[in-house]
C-alpha cells in the first residue's frame, strides 16, 4: 500500500515539474521515461506533478522552443555554428519555461538533460527561486558536473557507487531505475506478426535503438546479421533516424539482409517486441538501457554487452552478457542461442528476472518516498 506523502502543515501537495525539452520532438526511450514517471504520480493527491514537453505530448504542457530538428536548427547546423541542435533546444525551452517558474512556482524540478539543468540552476540564482533540482542522470555527463545539482538518480547501483567514489554526498543520492515499458498487448505473436507484415517462419531480432554508428552501433549489428548468411533472419530495427541512418541503410542494402526499419509509438513498439524471437543491443555502455528491460518483460531472450548495466539488470552470470567489442561475437553468440538453448525457456526467464528486481509498486514508492525526503530537506550547499 503507498503511503501518502507527509507535505506542508497546510496540506498542500507538493509541486513537482517533471520537465523534458526533447519529449514530442523526439522518440526515444531517454524522453519517454521522463513521461513514464509523470504517468504514474500524476494521480496522486498529495503532489501536484506537472510535464512540461518540447511539443505536446499527452498530457504536457508544451514550451515554445527552437527543436533539434527544427528550421532554425537546421540552418544553424548548415552555417556550422551548431552540431546537433540539443543544446539550442534546451536552452530555448528553459527561457519558454521562465514562466511557468513564475506561475506555477514548483518545489522540485525533476530533469535529465544537463544544459536545461544548467540553465535552472542560473536562473536560480539570478532570480531567487526557492525551487530544488533533481537529476536524473540517464545519460552520464560526468560525475563533475553532475554533483553541481541539488539530489541527483542513479540508474544502477554502479554507478552511484562510482559517483561517491569520486566525491559525490552520498545523501544526496538514490538509485532508482527508470519505469519501463511492460507488456501493453494481448496480441500473439502470429497476430503482432501480421500487422508487421513478417512471415511467421522467420527468426526475427530486434533491436530498439537510435539509428546511429557512435553509441548504438547498429554498423555493427547489421554486419554482424550477415555473417549468419541466413535468409530466415529478419532484423527489425525500431528507433529513431540520425544522421548516420541513410548510410546505415546503404550498407543494409549492399549486404542483403532483410531489415525492417520503423519508428513506433510505445504502444505499436509493444507489438513489435511480441513478434520477436531474440533482442539484441549492441552498445558497449549504457546508464541503464530501458529496451533491455522492456524486451526482457515482453518474454524476451537478450544479448547485450558486459557492461555495467547489463550486469545489474540482469545479473552477472545472465548468459546473454557478452563481449560485444569484437568481430564475430554477436554472430556467434546469435548462433549459440539459436542452436543451444531453448529460446522460449530462456525467454520465460528474462522475463521472470525483470518482474522480480523491477517492480512498478516498488520503484514507485522508492521514487515518492525519495521526493519526500527532498521536501522535507534543507537544499545542500550549491556550486552554483
Amino acid at each position: 500500500m503507498m503511503q501518502r506523502l507527509n507535505t506542508n502543515q497546510n496540506c498542500e501537495p507538493v509541486k513537482l515539474a517533471f520537465l523534458s525539452a526533447g519529449l514530442g520532438n523526439i522518440s526515444r526511450g531517454f524522453e519517454t521515461s521522463c513521461s513514464t514517471w509523470f504517468d504514474v504520480i500524476e494521480n496522486r493527491r498529495d503532489i501536484d506533478a506537472r510535464l512540461f514537453s518540447g511539443r505536446k505530448y499527452k498530457t504536457s504542457t508544451k514550451i515554445l522552443n527552437c527543436p533539434r530538428n527544427g528550421h532554425v536548427a537546421t540552418i544553424l547546423r548548415y552555417a556550422r555554428l551548431i552540431n546537433d541542435g540539443c543544446r539550442l533546444e534546451q536552452i530555448t525551452f528553459s527561457l519558454g519555461f521562465l514562466i511557468q517558474l513564475i506561475s506555477y512556482r514548483p518545489d522540485i524540478i525533476w530533469i535529465q538533460e544537463a544544459t536545461l539543468g544548467n540553465m535552472l540552476l542560473k536562473f536560480r540564482k539570478i532570480f531567487g527561486f526557492k525551487y530544488k533540482l533533481v537529476f536524473c542522470d540517464g545519460a552520464p555527463v560526468g560525475y563533475w558536473y553532475a554533483k553541481r545539482f541539488d539530489y541527483l538518480i542513479f540508474l544502477h547501483q554502479h554507478a552511484m557507487n562510482e559517483a561517491i567514489y569520486e566525491g559525490v554526498d552520498n545523501r544526496k543520492c538514490r538509485v532508482i531505475p527508470h519505469l519501463s515499458l511492460f507488456p501493453i498487448n494481448p496480441l500473439t505473436k502470429s497476430d503482432a506478426r501480421n500487422k508487421l507484415n513478417i512471415n511467421k517462419e522467420k527468426f526475427v531480432i530486434i533491436c530498439v535503438a537510435a539509428w546511429n554508428k557512435h553509441h548504438k552501433r547498429i554498423d555493427y549489428l547489421v554486419n554482424e546479421v550477415a555473417l549468419l548468411n541466413s535468409k530466415e533472419v529478419t532484423l527489425l530495427l525500431c528507433g529513431q533516424p540520425e544522421k548516420d541512418s541513410l548510410f546505415l541503410k546503404n550498407t543494409a542494402d549492399k549486404l542483403a539482409i532483410d531489415v525492417r526499419w520503423h519508428t513506433l509509438s510505445q504502444e505499436d513498439l509493444s507489438i513489435a517486441y511480441l513478434a520477436s524471437d531474440l533482442f539484441v543491443l549492441p552498445s558497449l555502455n549504457e546508464a541503464l538501457g530501458a529496451v533491455l528491460i522492456e524486451a526482457g518483460a515482453h518474454g524476451l531472450p537478450v544479448i547485450c554487452h558486459k557492461h555495467q548495466a547489463g550486469k545489474f539488470i540482469f545479473g552477472e552470470n545472465y548468459p546473454g552478457l557478452t563481449d560485444l567489442s569484437k568481430e564475430g561475437k554477436l554472430a556467434e553468440k546469435i548462433l549459440d542461442i539459436q542452436n543451444t538453448m531453448n529460446i522460449k525457456k530462456e525467454g520465460f526467464e528474462t522475463e521472470r528476472i525483470i518482474k522480480k528486481k523491477f517492480n512498478r509498486n516498488k520503484l514507485t514508492e522508492d521514487f515518492v518516498k525519495f521526493i519526500e525526503h527532498i521536501y522535507e530537506n534543507e537544499r545542500p550547499v550549491n556550486y552554483l
